[in-house]
């Protein structure tokens, strides 16, 4: 049995009325009155209130698949993000690993039909495949060390090693995640 959280408070700089109009003009302006999730591709409504959607919206610097929307957010280019509840629980074979230390991924204390004004799989690294630099693919933080704010992981920082500018922690779904689906894993999608 899923247990859903459902509550109207959000992660985001946005009021909760501001996050909700958000999303919905977003979707207006894009003729979109459903979406898909990022992970299983299933069709979602958008409802007007909260919960605005059977799962989870969230800002990306990276645009994780095609469905995914840009938008602009205080001068960044963003796009907008959606997971399911199925996957956030990791209910009926949805569940998720990562392909590195095998730790499966947990979305399931993340509040359902609302927005997090950053990449909700960049917010959790495992292990330290998950904190390398994108260009020369050393660690970025010591393996003990974590940031002060889940948002952090999906800000531009330097390379201590490189020098190089980028959204280190946010990396491509399909680089640092597979999918079990019975007894054998199988790597995404």
């Amino acid at each position: 049995m899923l247990q859903a959280q459902v509550q109207t408070e959000d992660e985001g700089n946005h009021g909760n009325d501001d996050t909700r109009c958000f999303i919905l003009s977003t979707l207006a302006s894009q003729g979109r009155p459903k979406v898909h999730c990022v992970l299983c591709e299933e069709q979602l409504l958008v409802f007007d209130r909260y919960p605005l959607v059977d799962g989870t919206f969230f800002l990306s610097p990276r645009q994780h698949a095609k469905s995914c929307i840009e938008v602009k957010v205080e001068g960044r280019t963003q796009f907008l993000t959606v997971v399911c509840m199925g996957c956030l629980e990791g209910v009926n074979g949805r569940a998720i690993m990562c392909r590195f230390c095998s730790q499966k991924w947990d979305g399931s204390s993340l509040v359902l039909g609302t927005m997090y004004s950053y990449d909700i799989f960049a917010a959790m690294p495992c292990c330290t495949e998950r904190i390398k630099c994108n260009a020369c693919f050393k660690p970025v933080l010591h393996p003990a060390q974590r940031l002060n704010f889940f948002s952090d992981y999906s800000h531009m920082v330097p390379c201590p090693h490189c020098r190089t500018l980028d959204t280190h922690f946010v990396k491509p779904l399909g680089f640092c995640y597979t999918r079990q689906l019975s007894r054998s894993l199988q790597l995404w999608p």
